[in-house]
């Protein structure tokens, strides 16, 4: 299984990883490519937005994290949300990616693929 991320065509944007979708998948569409430079950026804020919710989970509801502390994690995350949505506007705007309201879009990070992943009604992932 490749690791990727994926984010959704719509308002709302997901950086968690799925399980992976079988390549011959209905649902999923191969629809462009990003360079290796491209693909290392959004690897890079994908692993950094998946830790730092990480450490969130693991620190809140502790004594651990202290108003300041809590304070530039929850910056720190929204810095790297914003970024990582962008990369995804930017890199579909840059590459005319094909989208749906109901689909999003997900990364090969072994290969800088871009797959639209129809997902359908009544199914969440």
């Amino acid at each position: 299984m490749s690791k990727r991320s994926e984010n959704l065509t719509n308002s709302k944007r997901s950086g968690n990883g799925h399980a992976s979708t079988p390549p011959d998948d209905p649902g999923r569409k191969r629809v462009g490519r990003v360079t290796a430079e491209e693909r290392e950026e959004i690897q890079s804020l994908f692993e950094r937005k998946n830790g730092l919710v990480e450490l969130f989970k693991t620190l809140a509801g502790t004594d651990q994290i202290n108003g300041a502390a809590y304070d530039k994690l929850v910056a720190d995350l929204g810095k790297v949300s914003m970024r990582f949505d962008q990369w995804w506007s930017t890199m579909s705007h840059k590459y005319r990616w094909e989208s749906s309201p109901d689909g999003r879009w997900e990364i090969d990070f072994e290969d800088g693929s871009i797959y639209l992943v129809i997902q359908e009604p009544g199914h969440s992932d």
